[in-house]
C-alpha cells in the first residue's frame, strides 16, 4: 500500500496504478489517451510502464501506470502486478457487454481471492457513434456491481472525443489512494468511522493547548497553519462559527469549537467532496491510510540493540505514565477499572492489550481493575518485547516529549558480567520444566492468582505465556522496585528448539521440577544441560536456578542429597524449595532478581560443544559412549547422570 514515503532525494514515491481488463476493453488506449491527450486507434497490444510526473496531477504526486496483458497465459504476470498495485483501474467497453460481465464474474472475485485491498476505479470505454449516445449512463450500469463490491470507488465513462475523462480516470485512481473515503467514512450511515473519530479526537486534544476542551480562535489558527501553511482570517472563523450555530449548535460556544463541532466540521468536508482537507490534516499528524501513525514517526534507531541487550522505559516515560494513571483513576483508589483504561486509549486505534499475548498477564485488583504497579508492568512488558509498539501507543496517548526519550537500551550482558553487576530494572526470566512440574502455578503466583487457576493455560497450547509484576523489596525506598517478567517455555512433544536470539534475551533461567517425582527431576536437569549448552555455544551466558516445587508432597528418595550434589557439581545454588499449594515460595521472585543483579554467578560450569569439538580434533581423542541422553546434552549432562549413579 502506498504510504507517501519519499525516495532518497525527498521526492514523493510514485503511486502504482495497474490497468486490468479484457481484450478490446480499452486498457492501452486509456493510458495513451491520458498520457498524451490524444487518441491513437493503432497502438501496441501492451504498453511499457508509463511514468506520469508530479506536474500531471493536482496533488503533485507522480504515478506509474502499468498496462497488463489479457492473454490467459499471462495471468501470473497480471497477478504479480495487481499484488503490488496501489490502485486498480478495471476497464470494459460499452459495445462489448461481455467485458462488463467479466468484471463481476471474474476480475473482482479474483482480487478478493488474492486479498488485494486497494481502491478500484471502473472505466467504461464508449465508442463515439449515434447509437452509443442512446445508451444508459455508466452509473446505472455499474451500480449493482458497486453495491456488491464496495472496494469499487467510482465508475467513469470516457471516449476518444472526451479525452479529459481518460485523465480523470487516473486522477480518481490516485485520489482514491491519497484521500481514500473507505477508511474514514461510512457511506451507508453517512458518518465518520470509529477509527477516524479516534484520530480526530487525538488531533483535537493535541491542538487544545490549554486543555479546556475547546479550540479557541488562536488554537484553530495554529492548527490551520500547521496543516495548510496559512492562517484563517477573522472573518472566516466568524463565518464558520455562524454556520455551525445554525446547523449544529452544540458544536460551538462563546469560547470556540467543541470536540463534537470539530467532528461535525470534518464530516461536512467529506459530504462536500472536500475529503482532501481531512486527509491533509491526518497526514500532517502522521496518519497513514490505515489511520495508524506511520512507521516514519517511530524512532527505530533509538532501540537498535544487540541480542543480549533489552529495552526499558526511561524515568521520563514512567513519570508520564504515572500522571496518566492518576488522571484517569478518578477516585484515586489505585484501581483503574476497564472502562477507565478504555478512556486512556480513546485516542488510539484500539487498546494495545487486547491481543492474546497481553491477556491475563498481570495482577488484577479485587474489583477487576489495574493497580498502578500492574499498569506500569504492562507497559514495561510491551516495551521489552515490542518497543516499536510501545512508542506508537505512547504517541497515541500524547506523550509530550521526543519519543526517543521514552526508552533506553540496557548495557550488554557480557559487560554486566565483567562488571559483576546489572542495573536492569526489567528482568526477563525464562521458566523451563517438564509437564506438570508447576510452571503455570508459579506464573499465577507472580500475578496474584490461585495456583490452580487455569484461565490462561492456552487450552493446553504449547504457546509461550508471560506473567509480569513489580517485585517489592522490604525496607527499600519506593520507586526502586524492579519488574519481573516470567516467560513460560512450554515443551513440544518433540522437544523444543530455542534460537540463540531467544536465549540471548534471557536474564535468568529457572528449571522447575516436581520434587516428589524423580523422573521430573531427571527431565529438569536434562533441560538445564541442554539450555545451558545452547547458550554457551551461542556465546550467551546467564544465571540458572533450580526450583524444587510441590514440597508439600513427600520427596522422592535421596532427592535433597542428589539435587544438592548435582547443583554443586555445576556451580549453581542448591534448588529453591517452593509449594504453590501452601503459598510458600521461599522469596523466590526476589532471589531471581538477585541472580539477575549478579550475572557472573550461577553460571553452569558446562563446556560448549564447540570447545569439545576442538579438543577432539586437536588431541585426536575418541569419544566414549555415555548414552543417548549424554550425547544430546553433552558433557554437562554426563556430569549430572554420573552424580545420579553415585547416589
Amino acid at each position: 500500500m502506498w504510504m507517501g514515503v519519499g525516495d532518497s532525494s525527498g521526492s514523493p514515491k510514485p503511486i502504482r496504478i495497474v490497468v486490468v481488463g479484457e481484450k478490446g476493453s480499452g486498457k492501452s488506449s486509456l493510458i495513451m489517451a491520458a498520457a498524451r491527450n490524444t487518441f491513437h486507434p493503432n497502438i501496441p497490444s501492451l504498453l511499457p510502464y508509463t511514468n506520469l510526473p508530479s506536474e500531471f496531477f493536482p496533488d503533485r504526486i507522480p504515478a506509474t501506470v502499468i498496462d497488463t496483458s489479457s492473454r490467459p497465459e499471462d495471468k501470473g504476470k497480471v497477478v504479480k502486478e495487481v499484488k503490488q498495485a496501489d490502485a486498480i483501474v478495471l476497464t470494459f467497453a460499452f459495445d462489448r457487454p461481455e467485458t462488463l460481465d467479466r468484471l463481476s464474474k471474474y476480475w473482482l472475485p479474483l482480487f478478493r481471492q488474492l486479498e488485494v485491498r486497494v481502491p478500484i476505479i471502473v472505466a467504461g470505454y464508449e465508442v463515439d457513434n449515434k447509437e452509443t449516445n442512446k445508451q444508459t449512463s455508466i452509473e446505472q450500469i455499474t451500480s449493482p456491481m458497486m453495491q456488491q463490491y464496495r472496494e469499487v470507488e467510482t465508475s467513469i465513462q470516457w471516449s476518444a472525443q472526451r479525452l479529459n475523462q481518460a485523465t480523470k480516470v487516473l486522477y480518481y485512481a490516485q485520489k482514491a489512494v491519497i484521500h481514500p473515503v473507505r477508511p474514514v467514512f461510512n457511506q451507508e450511515t453517512n458518518s465518520l468511522k470509529p477509527r477516524c473519530i479516534t484520530a480526530l479526537k487525538r488531533i483535537f486534544l493535541l491542538s487544545d493547548h490549554n486543555m479546556d476542551g475547546i479550540l479557541s480562535d488562536a488554537e484553530l489558527n495554529e492548527l490551520q497553519k500547521r496543516c495548510f501553511g496559512t492562517p484563517l482570517v477573522p472573518c472566516e472563523i466568524k463565518q464558520m462559527k455562524k454556520a455551525m450555530q445554525v446547523k449544529f449548535p452544540q458544536g460551538v460556544n462563546e469560547r470556540g469549537l467543541t470536540l463534537d463541532g470539530f467532528l461535525f466540521l470534518n464530516t461536512r468536508y467529506i459530504e462536500e467532496a472536500r475529503i482532501q482537507t481531512l486527509w491533509t490534516m491526518l497526514r500532517k499528524f502522521g496518519y497513514n491510510n490505515d489511520l495508524r501513525l506511520g512507521d516514519d514517526l517511530i524512532p527505530y534507531s533509538s532501540f537498535k540493540r544487540e541480542a543480549d541487550q533489552s529495552v526499558e522505559l526511561t524515568n521520563v516515560a514512567i513519570e508520564f505514565l504515572r500522571e496518566v494513571y492518576e488522571f484517569f483513576d478518578n477516585d484515586g483508589d489505585n484501581n483503574l477499572e476497564p472502562h477507565e483504561t478504555g478512556y486512556i486509549f480513546e485516542t488510539a486505534p484500539e487498546s494495545p492489550w487486547t491481543e492474546a499475548l497481553y491477556k491475563d498477564v498481570t495482577e488484577e485488583t479485587k474489583y477487576g481493575g489495574l493497580s498502578l504497579e500492574a499498569f506500569l508492568s504492562l507497559w514495561s512488558l510491551m516495551t521489552l518485547i515490542d518497543p516499536a509498539r510501545s512508542l506508537e501507543y505512547l504517541m497515541y496517548i500524547r506523550f509530550p516529549c521526543d519519543p526517543s526519550s521514552a526508552i533506553h537500551v540496557t548495557r550488554k550482558r557480557v559487560l554486566d558480567r565483567k562488571e559483576k553487576k546489572s542495573e536492569r530494572k526489567v528482568v526477563q526470566c525464562l521458566v523451563f520444566g517438564p509437564k506438570n512440574a508447576g510452571k503455570s502455578a508459579l506464573l499465577n503466583q507472580l500475578i496474584g492468582r490461585s495456583y490452580d487457576d487455569d484461565s490462561n493455560n492456552n487450552n493446553g497450547s504449547t504457546d509461550e505465556r508471560y506473567a509480569v509484576n513489580m517485585v517489592k523489596e522490604p525496607g527499600v525506598v519506593a520507586n526502586t522496585d524492579k519488574t519481573l517478567v516470567l516467560k513460560e517455555i512450554r515443551i513440544q512433544k518433540d522437544g523444543f528448539i530455542l534460537s540463540n536470539e531467544a536465549l540471548a534475551a534471557c536474564d535468568v533461567a529457572i528449571f522447575i521440577y516436581d520434587s516428589s517425582d524423580e523422573s521430573s527431576w531427571n527431565r529438569a536437569i536434562d533441560l538445564l544441560a541442554e539450555v545451558a549448552t545452547i547458550g554457551e555455544d551461542g556465546g550467551f551466558k546467564f544465571p540458572c536456578l533450580m526450583v524444587a516445587a510441590k514440597t508439600d508432597l513427600d520427596p522422592f528418595p535421596m532427592a535433597i542429597q542428589e539435587s544438592t550434589r548435582v547443583t554443586q557439581d555445576i556451580g549453581i545454588d542448591a534448588p529453591i524449595p517452593i509449594s504453590s499449594k501452601l503459598g510458600d515460595f521461599g522469596n523466590l521472585f526476589r532471589k531471581i532478581l538477585t541472580a539477575a543483579e549478579h550475572p557472573h554467578l550461577n553460571i553452569p560450569a558446562i563446556e560448549s560443544k564447540k570447545k569439545r569439538s576442538c579438543k577432539l580434533i586437536n588431541k585426536s581423542l575418541m569419544a566414549v559412549s555415555i548414552g543417548t541422553a549424554a550425547l544430546i546434552a553433552g558433557l554437562a549432562s554426563f556430569r549430572l547422570y554420573t552424580a545420579r549413579k553415585l547416589s
